[in-house]
């Protein structure tokens, strides 16, 4: 019997071993959430920080370099649209000297033509109604 005994209070000590074993892993976790909570509110609030810093350096360079900024973005521009005048004048000149070679007329060309035959239509029209008021 007194092995009954001492048998009972091993599984009483184990089983007070394990309960503590398992408190003691709740306490822990719930120390664990404790600390992972306190570090992200201090890391959102660094990163409110952080941000706030970044926003007045970022106002004040611009604020200071704003010429500098102003000749950098200007310059490329400039030169873009140098480059898209010449390119655009190169090609007016030189499909220009084609529809020439090949006897295309230009818009200028068709235009006064189409002034001419206006004007030779209503001659004809004239002469037309000439030669039937004559009859």
């Amino acid at each position: 019997m007194a092995e009954k005994v001492e048998l009972v209070e091993e599984v009483k000590t184990l089983s007070d071993k394990v309960v503590e074993l398992g408190r003691d892993s709740l306490y822990m976790g719930l120390g664990v959430v404790s600390v992972v909570q306190e570090n992200v509110q201090g890391l959102v609030k660094r990163g409110k920080d952080y941000r706030h810093t970044l926003i007045e350096r970022g106002e004040k360079m611009a604020k200071d370099n704003k010429g500098r900024v102003n000749e950098l973005v200007e310059m490329p521009q400039t030169m873009a649209k140098d480059t898209v005048k010449k390119a655009s004048d190169t090609f007016e000149k030189y499909s220009e000297q084609v529809l020439t070679r090949v006897h295309v007329p230009t818009s200028d060309q068709i235009e006064a033509m189409t002034k001419k035959v206006h004007s030779v239509e209503r001659k004809l029209d004239k002469v037309i109604k000439e030669n039937a008021a004559a009859q």
